[in-house]
């Protein structure tokens, strides 16, 4: 079994001035984090990337340029028997799980995004969305716990 904290949208320095608490101490209990673009600056970058011994994550649409250059757009990631897809989206909210997953080559079990800021747990055409929410005071972040091909996320607030 293995245990993820799922980030996005923390916006740093341009909407906080860091990551709150709450993100480090449930860490702590993870075996990584899936961070979903929406850093901002590559210092939050790095604090989060030296946190953990597994930190796998994308860049997001208002990250800055060295951000955009040191992680991917999207990535596919295997953790136990469930492949996921890394991405954070971009464009309108509406349609974008349709976006996302086209632009995968690979259907991936389970897409990991952000950029709406609102949580969300759905499946559609046959993939299961996730998204952890916006990281910032009054927002939430997300657990994901996978145990063979079974997926759980828990939603945390801030």
């Amino acid at each position: 079994m293995k245990r993820y904290l799922v980030i996005s949208d923390t916006h740093i320095p341009t909407r906080q001035d860091e990551i709150p608490d709450i993100v480090f101490k449930e860490l702590e209990t993870c075996d990584g984090i899936i961070a979903l673009g929406d850093f901002v600056d590559i210092d939050t970058v790095m604090l989060l990337k030296k946190s953990t011994k597994n930190f796998y994550g994308v860049h997001g649409n208002m990250d800055f340029p060295d951000v955009k250059d040191y992680l991917p757009f999207s990535t596919l990631l295997q953790i136990e028997k469930v492949t996921l897809g890394l991405c954070h989206g971009w464009g309108a909210p509406w349609g974008i799980k349709k976006r996302i997953l086209s632009h995968f080559k690979e259907k991936p079990d389970v897409i990991l995004f952000g950029h709406t800021h609102e949580f969300e747990d759905s499946v559609e055409n046959g993939v299961r969305f996730l998204n952890p929410g916006a990281a910032t005071k009054g927002g939430t972040f997300g657990i994901l716990i996978i145990d063979g091909r079974n997926v759980k996320f828990e939603l945390r607030k801030i």
